[in-house]
């Protein structure tokens, strides 16, 4: 397993000295892109550490507590209590947030970079050919998905090519002060990373714990959603779709609950012991006290005869006092909450192509897309949703994504995507207490706050993109 391995650093030494030749040498215990890579096997550990340090805990903790799906929780202490009282600014530096987020990415895209230029040094044999593909179709897909999810939360408007997006890094530098390129320009060379990896991946690569040609396909949907590329993202859906069931109630409750099941993962993030990146401690301390709870409104929405919501409340939760601890990766006999996170499941496929139809005026293909994921989660028989109108298609399918990816790092994006259709932005439950404890009870769609700030330290470092700022900050 990827996690099994060491993880190499880069350190660059040099001495200074007067004889101008020893400039060129390194010291015999210096790791550096010259000696650390130099076969195949230094490439694919190369590689695991790659993979290994791509942390989704930033995402998902902050689509969670961002929004309307928490509140806060009986033991929170003050943790994370910022982002939750929706205060974001170039500054903010908290786990769950601005600054992680665009660091902890732009350093695994440079180690992404660095493993490729090391890659360039290194001609495999014949017998090491598909592996040493592979290790190079599984770092440009990766950087592709590292700069989509930039893209997503930095660009200013995805829907616009000319708009400001992110730099698009594919080179090793320690110096560099990019700008960012526009949305268009970023788009153009995601797929030209992707192109890449499809070229480049062995016959019969279909392990879901890294990427794979269904992988890319997943992630060009995504981004043609997201993109406005409405019937791009159809074609797309339906060619995963044909390909993968939809888990059946018992397979979801196993898929969440006991960590097992896969029927309808595409992209599996595997953690494992002594590395995982722990995500039911996002919200819960080791001992299960929540410092973050499911909201109230969230939870009123499930039926009973719903899976979902049997996965999503742990068993420790005290109902009756209005205590909702989050349950969706649950502590486990071992006591340490290990559980992959299923980056890519089928059910949003069919909620991405559902958006899809609906935004292209196909409200009853839009309906059987919903009722298809309702159907599977309910241990009854359920009616079927219709549509009659583009707000009420996308209304209904925004709720149903709430319902079937809460917590799984959506719900900030998926508000934000749909606000100009909508004319809302994010709104807490004052009713049910929602935003008691000082929380704000809504954001409107017109913020700023829902395009991230680039981050202080980032500014304070490159003078070019310091002028190129997200408005409002």
């Amino acid at each position: 397993m990827k996690k099994h391995l060491a993880i190499l650093t880069l350190v660059i030494t040099t001495a200074f000295v007067s004889c101008s030749d020893q400039l060129d040498r390194y010291p015999i215990d210096s790791l550096v892109e010259e000696t650390a890579y130099n076969t195949v096997t230094d490439l694919q550990y190369g590689l695991n550490a790659v993979i290994g340090n791509y942390n989704y805990n930033y995402i998902i903790g902050f689509n969670s507590l961002f929004t309307d799906n928490t509140q806060l929780g009986i033991d929170n202490g003050g943790q994370d209590v910022p982002y939750h009282n929706q205060v974001l600014n170039p500054g903010s530096a908290a786990i769950n947030g601005n600054a992680v987020l665009w660091f902890s990415r732009y350093s695994n895209i440079n180690d992404m970079n660095r493993l490729l230029v090391s890659a360039s040094t290194i001609t495999p044999s014949a017998d090491e050919l598909d592996a040493y593909n592979n290790i190079l179709a599984q770092t440009y897909a990766f950087r592709a998905l590292a700069h989509y999810e930039l893209l997503l939360y930095y660009g200013l408007d995805l829907t616009d090519d000319s708009a400001l997006g992110v730099p698009y890094v594919d080179y090793v530098s320690s110096d560099a002060t990019p700008a960012r390129d526009t949305v268009g320009d970023v788009v153009t060379r995601i797929n030209e990373d992707l192109d890449q990896a499809l070229a480049l991946f062995p016959a019969g690569t279909n392990d879901i714990n890294f990427a794979t040609p269904d992988f890319v396909t997943f992630l060009r949907a995504r981004m043609a959603l997201e993109t406005g590329d409405n019937l791009g993202a159809i074609n797309l859906c339906n060619s995963l779709i044909a390909d993968y069931p939809l888990a059946d109630v018992s397979q979801y409750y196993g898929m969440f609950n006991e960590d097992a099941d896969k029927t309808e993962v595409v992209f599996n993030y595997d953690n494992v012991q002594g590395s995982d990146y722990a995500i039911n401690f996002l919200w819960n301390f080791s001992g299960q006290g929540p410092k973050y709870e499911i909201s109230n409104e969230l939870y009123s929405l499930y039926d009973d005869n719903d899976i979902r919501k049997t996965v999503i409340l742990d068993p420790v939760s005290d109902i009756d006092e209005g205590v909702l601890v989050i349950g969706k990766y649950p502590i486990n006999a071992d006591t340490q909450a290990i559980n992959d996170f299923k980056a890519m499941r089928i059910s949003e496929i069919y909620l991405i192509r559902a958006e899809a139809y609906a935004k292209t005026t196909q409200f009853d293909l839009a309906a059987d897309d919903v009722n298809a994921v309702r159907a599977a989660r309910h241990t009854v028989a359920v009616d079927d949703v219709e549509y009659d109108s583009l707000l009420e298609a996308i209304e209904g399918i925004i709720a149903e994504r709430r319902l079937e990816l809460a917590f799984e790092g959506h719900r900030y994006t998926d508000i934000k995507r749909v606000r100009a259709i909508t004319s809302k932005g994010i709104e807490r439950s004052e009713d049910l207490g929602d935003c008691d404890g000082a929380a704000p009870c809504s954001l409107p769609a017109s913020s700023n706050e829902f395009i991230l700030p680039i981050p202080q330290g980032e500014l304070n470092g490159n003078p070019v993109i310091r002028e190129q700022q997200a408005p409002g900050y």
